[in-house]
């Protein structure tokens, strides 16, 4: 004979937990307190598993912080990250320059351009970092202009374009193995000539023009840009008359160098 199921209806389980609940309820409070505390001990790991994990969360220290205190931490390292990467390129500059500069008592001010006039430069770099009147101005590793005015945390640059701007140059002459000493002067436009040069000099177009070096401003000789046009002078068919145009252009500088030679200490 097969065995029938037990399956017993809705209401009779009702009639059952609520007398089962009726007997807990006439139980003395020692026994159900017994019954209450078994429960627990039983069931306490499965109870307290979210709230532990989420106290053990809270003892940790410096996991949370607050949206403001988030948002100040957030900007301090943006202030910083912006720092390393203009110290970084910086740093890239000097040593791309540095490469070029034999004599360990030139120094080189990285200074940024904050605004351009005709001829002229500003530069956020003044008298506190060194700089003074005279100084020889590079930019990508070309002469483009001497320090003109210094004031404590500024200066102006006088483009090598300027008709105020004079130094003496020499100008490469490879075919001979040879060097011809000479002074530049800007032409107010956007290049720079050279007067009063022999013609019995062989001079021709393309020879590179440096600036000569000057004793305490300028340790070795450094490009300015190269000859663009070289005729006989229209006053005096002995002298050359010799256009220059410098190495870079000006518009796309960001920021330039300042040649700064350390003084010798005497004891």
């Amino acid at each position: 004979m097969a065995h029938r199921k037990f399956k017993p209806s809705k209401l009779t389980l009702f009639i059952g937990l609520f007398l089962l609940g009726i007997i807990f309820l006439l139980l003395p409070q020692d026994v159900t307190s017994k019954v209450n505390f078994t429960f627990i001990d039983i069931f306490d790991y499965f109870l307290n598993m979210g709230t532990a994990n989420q106290q053990q969360q809270n003892k940790t220290p410096g996991t949370f912080v607050s949206s403001q205190e988030y948002q100040r931490l957030q900007t301090a390292y943006a202030n910083l990250d912006e720092q390393y990467s203009d110290l970084k390129s910086q740093f890239e500059k000097l040593s791309k320059l540095r490469l070029t500069e034999t004599d360990p008592t030139t120094g080189l001010v990285i200074a940024k351009i904050v605004n351009r006039k005709e001829h002229q430069l500003i530069i956020n770099r003044g008298s506190k970092d060194g700089l003074a009147a005279g100084q020889y101005v590079l930019g990508d590793n070309a002469v483009i202009g001497l320090i003109e005015q210094v004031s404590d945390d500024i200066s102006s640059v006088q483009l090598i374009t300027s008709t105020s701007c004079k130094m003496p140059i020499k100008i490469s002459a490879p075919e001979i193995n040879a060097y011809f000493n000479g002074t530049i002067q800007g032409d107010g436009k956007t290049g720079a000539k050279i007067f009063n040069i022999p013609q019995k000099y062989k001079i021709r177009t393309g020879n590179s023009v440096y600036a000569a070096e000057r004793a305490g401003l300028l340790a070795s000789s450094r490009i300015i840009g190269k000859i663009s046009k070289c005729k006989l002078g229209a006053k005096s068919a002995v002298v050359w008359d010799i256009d220059v145009k410098p190495m870079y252009e000006f518009e796309n500088l960001m920021d330039v160098a300042v040649v700064v030679i350390k003084k010798p200490e005497f004891k």
